[in-house]
C-alpha cells in the first residue's frame, strides 16, 4: 500500500517538476527589411496537447526592433499569428499548443523596419 501511495505522489509531482521547459528554437534567423523572411523553424518538434500553450522567447541581434508572425495550434488547425514587435530579448505572450495527435514544428518570420537584414534567435517555452 505505502509502494502505492509513493508511485502516486510521485506521478503527480515530476510533471510539475518538469512543467514550462524551454527549448531550442531557431539560430541565425533572418528578418528582411519592409518584407517578412523565410520561415525560421525550431530545432525541435513538439506533439501539440489540449490545454498546451507555447511562448516564443526572441533575441535580436544589434539595436533594430523586429515583428513577427509565430505558429500556434489551436484544437483545429495551426496558423500563424500575429505576436508584434520589439527589440533585444522579448517574448510572445502565451499562445495555444493544443493541435490534437499532429506533430508541430515552432516557427518564426520577421520583418524589420531597418535598412538592412536582422538576425534573430528564439527558444521556445512549453
Amino acid at each position: 500500500m505505502m509502494m502505492l501511495s509513493v508511485i502516486f505522489v510521485a506521478m503527480l509531482f515530476i510533471p510539475l517538476a518538469s512543467a514550462q521547459p524551454e527549448k531550442r528554437g531557431g539560430d541565425n534567423c533572418k528578418a528582411y527589411w519592409n518584407r517578412y523572411g523565410p520561415d525560421c523553424e525550431s530545432d525541435t518538434v513538439s506533439l501539440p496537447r489540449p490545454g498546451a500553450t507555447i511562448q516564443y522567447q526572441i533575441t535580436v541581434s544589434g539595436n533594430a526592433r523586429i515583428c513577427c508572425y509565430a505558429y500556434t495550434c489551436s484544437r483545429h488547425s495551426c496558423y500563424m499569428k500575429y505576436i508584434g514587435c520589439g527589440h533585444g530579448t522579448w517574448s510572445s505572450s502565451p499562445l495555444p499548443w493544443e493541435g490534437g495527435n499532429i506533430v508541430a514544428t515552432p516557427r518564426l518570420k520577421c520583418k524589420t523596419r531597418n535598412r538592412r537584414t536582422v538576425r534573430y534567435d528564439y527558444k521556445t517555452i512549453h
